[in-house]
């Protein structure tokens, strides 16, 4: 009988840590340009001046960028792996005539270390010409940014 309690009791600790482990906060979004000539990713852009015309040089040095990497952050109880926990991205591209493209991105298989961090990262291509309002949820968390992108036509 008192190892049936202490089983029973260690599963029901067990229990608790995979429902508070699959609670996954959103720790950071930051957002890098590929810069084509060099051939490397800038600086985190996310809280930049708007930019111009980078598909026809308007990066730095005049470098041209099309494409934007996301790198998303996740903080999580440390070292586990919540079998639940998702997050979703939303990206919103909107044009100059108002249409609307979105790009639906959604993560699972979270695995946090000793840090209780975990990252998520994506590519969006052709995305340097519309401004881009970034959504990201997770449980209750849930952070925004927004990139300005213009060109001329």
């Amino acid at each position: 009988m008192r190892r049936l309690l202490f089983a029973a009791a260690a599963l029901g600790v067990l229990a608790g840590q995979t429902a508070e482990g699959a609670e996954v906060k959103i720790a950071a979004v930051k957002a890098y340009l590929f810069l084509e000539h060099e051939g490397r990713l800038s600086g985190d852009i996310v809280g930049a001046p708007p930019f111009a015309d980078l598909p026809k040089g308007g990066g730095s040095n005049h470098d041209t960028a099309t494409g934007v990497f996301f790198d998303l952050t996740f903080a999580g109880e440390k070292n586990t792996a919540p079998k639940y926990a998702a997050a979703t991205v939303d990206i919103t591209q909107t044009g100059r005539a108002g249409q609307q493209i979105v790009t639906h991105k959604a993560f699972t298989n979270f695995i946090f270390g000793a840090d209780g961090l975990e990252h998520k990262a994506f590519y969006l291509e052709g995305a340097t010409c519309m401004p881009l309002a970034i959504d990201v949820r997770s449980g209750k968390s849930e952070k925004t940014a927004n990139l300005d992108f213009q060109c001329q036509q």
